[in-house]
């Protein structure tokens, strides 16, 4: 994970339809509050077409580089992707397998600075309903309450710098200094999960292979190595050249905000220019 930088103003859909929806939700919780804290009613449904509005879920894909705002993986070319409620709207839990609390934050449905984009099995496997805090009895549990008092265990990508609870362990996600909040993202978001960590192995190696085609010297081979190697790779001395550039520029630009894994490639390469 590393920090978001969302643009600031909502898309329009939001302020507009998301706005008249929120008071249709806050209008049936004020009538029978009692009703929506019923464990599976369906009183406060917020709706998919407003908060999932292709405008909604491009503009967050281009703040988030079409990265999902948990794992950092690029997985648009082979999922939809999800328009992620960081403070879940339905219903809510303190613990993964504890009930399912109703109401959840339905007032939030269509807040931008609630709003994320995430792969489908972080957000449906693994995080879905799960949002604990340090403090449950302070919970927010309807529109009017308060909700600086909570304090959650889950820190938000666009409001603090995960690095601050979260590191690497070259390709293996770890809490820093015995964070209580890392272990909780770790958990939260499955970020040890078997096949998302051999896919930042991969990555990762593929990176030092990388770098090291970067440090190559083209004009200080033997004649017979540089004949050989181009050879075998169906290149030009000039394309060569261009490769070894190009390797270099991939290497620098590894830890930017619009790289694949930056958060690990940070932790473990810190002099890296982000």
């Amino acid at each position: 994970m590393i920090r978001i930088r969302k643009r600031a103003t909502a898309p329009a859909m939001l302020t507009t339809l998301g706005t008249a929806d929120r008071q249709r939700l806050e209008g049936i919780f004020a009538a029978d509050p009692a009703a929506c804290q019923v464990p599976r009613n369906q009183q406060l449904v917020a709706k998919p077409a407003i908060y999932g509005a292709a405008a909604v879920k491009a503009a967050l894909a281009a703040d988030q580089r079409g990265k999902c705002c948990y794992c950092e993986s690029k997985f648009e070319a082979t999922g939809f992707g999800d328009v992620e409620h960081f403070r879940p709207k339905a219903g809510v839990r303190q613990q993964p397998k504890s009930a399912l609390e109703k109401p959840g934050y339905y007032w939030l449905a269509y807040e931008w600075s609630n709003l994320l984009y995430s792969c489908e099995i972080c957000n449906r496997r693994h995080k879905s309903n799960w949002f604990p805090l340090l403090n449950p009895a302070r919970r927010a549990r309807q529109h009017d309450d308060q909700l600086w008092q909570e304090r959650p265990l889950l820190p938000h990508p666009c409001r603090t710098d995960p690095a601050t609870e979260l590191t690497f362990n070259r390709h293996v996600a770890v809490e820093k200094n015995l964070s209580a909040r890392g272990v909780a993202c770790i958990r939260a978001y499955g970020l040890n999960r078997p096949p998302l960590r051999q896919r930042r192995y991969e990555f990762l190696e593929t990176l030092k292979l990388i770098r090291f085609a970067a440090s190559l010297d083209i004009d200080g081979m033997t004649p017979t190595d540089l004949r050989l190697t181009l050879t075998d790779l169906h290149m030009t001395k000039t394309e060569a050249r261009r490769y070894v550039a190009r390797a270099r520029q991939v290497w620098e630009q590894a830890a930017f905000d619009a790289a694949e894994y930056a958060g690990m490639m940070r932790a473990n390469f810190p002099h890296l220019p982000h």
